[in-house]
């Protein structure tokens, strides 16, 4: 069985609180709209929570995921075209914290940027927060 490592970045605190309470999809929001965001990138994780919150320590989970169990999911592919047309759409109109497309899981590169980013999964429905609720197929731990 293959896995796959994933990573969120937040504060201490929010960290703390996820840890405890479990991920919900519905808090978040990003570029892509509503939903819970990782990445396939340790460094971009670190580098997005130190940004919003000058805290190097204990602010980043990693996810290890099954592939078999997110191959299930139904997974939206979208390239950086799209992903940036989306991202200008959606803070336009003021949808980043709303917006879903009614999938379990957004697989698309990071946008938003000129640089090459790594790839970013936004975990949107009950199915995907289950899954990364799951204790025996996903491992929390504080980096």
């Amino acid at each position: 069985m293959y896995k796959t490592k994933s990573y969120h970045g937040s504060s201490p605190t929010i960290i703390q609180d996820i840890l405890q309470q479990g991920i919900s999809v519905n808090l978040g929001g990003g570029e892509l709209g509503k939903g819970f965001y990782t990445g396939e990138h340790l460094h971009e994780a670190k580098a997005w929570a130190y940004h919003k919150t000058k805290t190097k320590k204990n602010n980043v989970i990693e996810f290890e995921h099954n592939d078999d169990d997110v191959l299930e999911l139904d997974i939206k592919n979208i390239k950086a075209p799209e992903a940036n047309r989306i991202r200008y759409k959606l803070k336009k109109y003021n949808q980043t914290r709303t917006f879903i497309f009614n999938v379990d899981l957004v697989w698309s590169p990071i946008v938003g940027t000129d640089r090459v980013n790594g790839i970013q999964y936004k975990w949107e429905s009950d199915k995907a927060e289950a899954l990364l609720n799951n204790p025996t197929l996903t491992g929390k731990v504080i980096i």
